[in-house]
């Protein structure tokens, strides 16, 4: 019997139980049980699973984005989001030898959020922009080229180094959000290339 037709029979249970009740209904917390158990028995159908949690005749994401080799970038921003993802694939290990290869284009961007009187902007918002692609170092074969931004803002005062260093704060942050967004985004790519 698949869970639908359990969702059903329960629906067509509850259904008989409250033209049978003598009161006109059951119980408001009964009907609400009811609703809650058959949601749940149709809820048992989907076929979530952990990303990186290895699962029995499952992929092993985790072992997967541990052998993916993160090539070099040139400035601060892009080395930010690249030590970001090693760390977040390896979680501070060893890495395994290499069998997928990322690339990452990396850029960034500063825009004002707001005018004050005086036309001062006080709060900026900073934009790391990162256009990546990851490919199996066997065959070539691309598995995953996409884009993701990461935003993070900032508030400016009259004082240059505390603004230099406020900004360097927002991009590490920004830098680190995209980072997660795109372990998560190849782990989901790697777990479908396995599974299928």
């Amino acid at each position: 019997m698949s869970s639908s037709d359990r969702g059903q029979d329960l629906a067509r249970l509850v259904a008989a139980s409250a033209r049978k009740s003598r009161f006109g209904g059951i119980s408001r917390m009964a009907r609400s049980g009811l609703v809650a158990l058959a949601l749940g028995a149709l809820a048992s159908a989907c076929t979530i699973q952990p990303v990186y949690m290895p699962i029995a005749n499952g992929p092993n994401v985790g072992s997967s984005l541990k052998a993916i080799q993160v090539e070099d970038v040139s400035d601060r921003v892009g080395q930010e989001v690249r030590n970001n993802l090693i760390f977040g694939f390896t979680g501070g290990g060893n890495a395994s030898p290499p069998l997928y290869d990322l690339s990452l284009r990396v850029t960034s961007s500063e825009a004002r959020l707001g005018f004050e009187r005086d036309e001062t902007a006080p709060a900026y918002s900073v934009t790391v922009t990162v256009a990546y692609e990851l490919k199996e170092i066997s065959t070539g074969k691309v598995i995953l080229r996409s884009l993701n931004r990461g935003i993070a803002s900032y508030d400016r005062s009259n004082q240059a180094f505390a603004n230099e260093r406020a900004k360097i704060d927002a991009q590490n942050r920004a830098a680190q959000s995209v980072a997660e967004d795109i372990q998560l985004r190849l782990a989901a790519a790697l777990a479908r290339g396995k599974s299928s």
